[in-house]
């Protein structure tokens, strides 16, 4: 099986020649060719060099063309990022830009094709679609809805709105929705797939509540259906943490690839996600892979992938890889 077909293979629940490995190397790649995130984050062709090299060390099943997978679209809204030259932090959002409901009418959906730098990675994700694509799955990472809204207004500025001024809440969740469906055309039309990523949503910084009130519309009535009519047939959800306690509202959102991360309860997303036709990602736990010995880490991996069973379905990999994690513990991860 080519690498496209094991993943295609694994979302409709078929039964690949092994189990599809997806580690999240974001920010890690840069290390991989000994340059900083803030270096690799800016510059199409160093982020070619390190998806390259990422292919070449680990052998992934897909590639993920992004860095600092956050600040991306709050970027090109407004939002300062700083970049580190002289260090490997990964680049982060200075400061929201909004101060309550005042400006958010000043906020449009800005142009994949101009503004900020989203043209560089829907550039690079359509030049390794074009050179790869036929056999192996290129992405462009897309920043969810609630996790934007959180850099634009700041996280506990959000919350509060969502009991004291939820109207706004709904304002700023469409708006931020708008930005993902327009960035996930972008890389579309290129021919490259799209995942999202959507931490902020998961119940270890909001509640089940507020994903049930604000976060699943926006992702059941606007973007997961504006995106498969742009023709995305995969629409993975990325949120980290334990998701157990939103999984039923993750079931009906129009992601069809969900994420059990470490801590959530493992037989219940692999009895859910059977039951509804729906392929799940399962990950060794990133703090392990960073800080744990390979052979930990291949222990670990070869018991979570025990207790997953032979059910159909199911991907592999780890939460993010940090920027210093030993290339031999991302390996460890790897399905035999």
């Amino acid at each position: 099986m080519t690498k496209r077909e094991r993943v295609e293979e694994a979302w409709r629940l078929g039964r690949p020649d092994r189990v599809p490995f997806v580690p999240a190397v974001y920010e890690h790649k840069a290390r991989l060719i000994g340059r900083t995130p803030s270096a690799v984050c800016r510059d199409a062709g160093l982020l070619r060099a390190a998806l390259a090299r990422e292919l070449e060390l680990y052998d992934p099943d897909a590639l993920t063309a992004g860095v600092d997978i956050y600040n991306v679209e709050a970027e090109a809204l407004g939002c300062p990022v700083r970049f580190f030259e002289e260090s490997n932090d990964v680049p982060a959002v200075e400061a929201p830009i909004l101060d309550g409901t005042g400006g958010l009418g000043r906020l449009g959906v800005p142009d994949p094709g101009r503004d900020g730098r989203m043209p560089l990675h829907v550039e690079a994700a359509g030049r390794l679609h074009r050179e790869m694509g036929r056999d192996m799955i290129v992405r462009g990472g897309l920043s969810g809805p609630f996790s934007l809204a959180c850099a634009l207004a700041g996280t506990e500025n959000v919350l509060v709105a969502t009991v004291e001024e939820p109207e706004f809440v709904r304002r700023l969740l469409d708006l931020c929705g708008r930005v993902a469906v327009e960035y996930g055309r972008a890389f579309l039309a290129t021919g490259a797939g799209i995942i999202l990523f959507d931490s902020k949503a998961s119940p270890g910084a909001a509640s089940p509540r507020v994903f049930r009130e604000f976060v699943l519309p926006v992702y059941r009535d606007l973007v997961m259906p504006a995106l498969a009519e742009a023709g995305a047939r995969a629409r993975p959800l990325i949120i980290g943490g334990d998701t157990t306690p939103i999984l039923e509202d993750l079931l009906v959102s129009g992601a069809t690839q969900l994420l059990c991360d470490a801590g959530a309860d493992l037989e219940r997303f692999r009895t859910r996600c059977f039951d509804e036709r729906m392929a799940v990602r399962v990950n060794v736990d990133a703090r392990l892979v960073h800080r744990g010995t390979p052979q930990e880490v291949g222990a670990e991996a070869r018991r979570l992938l025990r207790a997953a069973g032979d059910r159909p379905g199911l991907l592999f990999g780890c939460g993010v890889v940090a920027y210093d994690t030993d290339p031999a513990n991302v390996i460890g991860v790897r399905p035999g």
